[in-house]
């Protein structure tokens, strides 16, 4: 799975705090979380 947010933001964005939990910790639990920091080079016209 891939976002553009952190786990810490889905949990803004789902309002049940306890179906939240639950759907992220069937996410993250075997997880890994790979952050990738920078600008983003979809805006860069190609070449």
């Amino acid at each position: 799975m891939t976002s553009q947010f952190t786990p810490d933001e889905w949990y803004k964005s789902i309002p049940n705090a306890v179906i939240a939990e639950s759907i992220l910790n069937r996410l993250v639990a075997g997880a890994e979380i790979i952050t990738i920091e920078g600008e983003t080079l979809r805006l860069t016209p190609s070449q």
